[in-house]
């Protein structure tokens, strides 16, 4: 049985001089505020804005305790520096399996890990890579081990961090409502590993 204990996690700037201490830990239904002030953040991003499609307050609360889980990143201070949302699909339209034609039992392990945002402010402490990590450890890989997720193709950055963490591109192809998407995909099944082998290992 997974623990949902948080982890602390030290970055430290390039030129070794501060460290910012962070928490990466389940979100709670009192950060939510806090979620969707990150969220607003990014969906008014004017340099990409066809990069992040935002979700509303209900979704993230359902998908808190519900449909999934979330992860935030916590500064010293206690405020939210960034989130990930993990998806268990509950239909067809929802499942990224579709895209690669998976049979019915194969979308019935799909987990997505639907949504990423770290505040500018915090950017570069590793913080995506981070909150990814603590949702694979808390993710029940008996039942999901097909993990799946969407980014936008021009979106190096964010498709380098899933790529190290062993996730692949699938295809690519047009998602809500007609916006150009990599499919993602990480086969549990293939690596034979857990998922913190797996990072362990391609960080070798």
């Amino acid at each position: 049985m997974q623990n949902n204990q948080s982890i602390m996690q030290i970055s430290e700037n390039k030129d070794g001089s501060a460290k910012v201490l962070f928490r990466i830990r389940k979100a709670e239904m009192t950060d939510v505020d806090e979620i969707m002030a990150v969220m607003h953040e990014a969906k008014n991003d004017k340099e990409h804005p066809d990069w992040f499609v935002s979700d509303d307050e209900e979704y993230v609360r359902t998908h808190i305790e519900e449909q999934g889980f979330v992860i935030v990143a916590q500064t010293a201070d206690g405020s939210v520096a960034g989130f990930f949302l993990i998806k268990y699909p509950e239909n067809r339209e929802d499942n990224l399996g579709t895209y690669l034609d998976f049979d019915e039992e194969q979308l019935s392990h799909v987990a997505v890990m639907d949504s990423a945002v770290v505040c500018c402010a915090y950017r570069g402490n590793g913080l995506q890579g981070h909150m990814l990590e603590e949702a694979e450890r808390l993710l029940d890989t008996d039942q999901y081990y097909y993990l799946m997720c969407t980014i936008h193709p021009d979106n190096q950055f964010s498709r380098h961090n899933m790529e190290i963490h062993g996730y692949e591109v699938k295809r690519t192809a047009l998602c809500y409502g007609g916006l150009p998407r990599c499919i993602l995909l990480k086969d549990l099944t293939e690596s034979g590993k857990s998922p913190a082998q797996v990072v362990k290992s391609n960080k070798q």
